[in-house]
């Protein structure tokens, strides 16, 4: 049986952060929701941190074309990996994009 650790994501691209042979991006998604004893809407954003490789299919395109703004869906594996620094060990969770599609908007001119 084949098993993967798969992440799906939509929300507007933040920082985006150009390094060696990678792009990391950061996505914010937010949900809304109305208090049920205020009757108060509230709202909280995540933001998570995509990185997507030189490899991928249509990278020149994204690292050209990508804006601060953007609407995006993201789509790739979950990936945990440890490293030590100064005698601790550092757990990190990273986010591989496979698929990244910007969204249009209506605001493209």
């Amino acid at each position: 049986m084949f098993t993967y650790a798969e992440f799906q994501l939509q929300g507007y691209v933040g920082k985006i952060t150009t390094l060696t042979k990678c792009l990391k991006i950061s996505v914010a998604a937010s949900e809304r929701w109305t208090d049920r004893e205020t009757g108060e809407v509230k709202e909280k954003t995540r933001w998570n941190t995509v990185t997507l490789w030189e490899r991928n299919p249509g990278f020149d395109w994204i690292k050209s074309n990508l804006q601060t703004g953007d609407l995006v869906h993201v789509r790739g594996d979950i990936e945990e990996t440890t490293y030590d620094k100064d005698g601790h060990t550092v757990y990190t969770t990273d986010l591989r994009v496979d698929r990244i599609s910007r969204i249009p908007t209506g605001k493209d001119k």
